[in-house]
């Protein structure tokens, strides 16, 4: 699913609760390397994602955003198809700013 087009799957979240779409890491180099997901995650530098929904008691974060993830400590979760992941609030440091997108 293209980033530009994500958007709520109908999914209501409680609490202090972000429902993430990560972006899936590039399994072709520069060079024509094809490599497995695990590798290609391996090297991938910049783990970023792009929130879905938030809960209600989330003050820092809005839908749409851009952020840079942690490398652990979601819960993924799969609907329609789509894996998502959910963070706490807390578990989330950064934004990415809307020019370095």
């Amino acid at each position: 699913m293209s980033i530009r087009k994500m958007v709520n799957p109908g999914i209501e979240m409680v609490e202090n609760n972000i429902l993430v779409y990560v972006e899936l890491p590039k399994t072709e180099t520069e060079g024509g390397l094809v490599l497995d997901e695990s590798t290609a995650r391996a090297v991938q530098k910049d783990l970023c994602g792009h929130i879905v929904a938030v809960g209600p008691n989330v003050n820092n974060f809005t839908e749409g955003e851009k952020i840079l993830l942690p490398p652990h400590g979601s819960t993924p979760v799969s609907w329609k198809g789509e894996v998502y992941h959910v963070f706490r609030e807390t578990s989330l440091f950064a934004k990415i700013k809307a020019d370095e997108q």
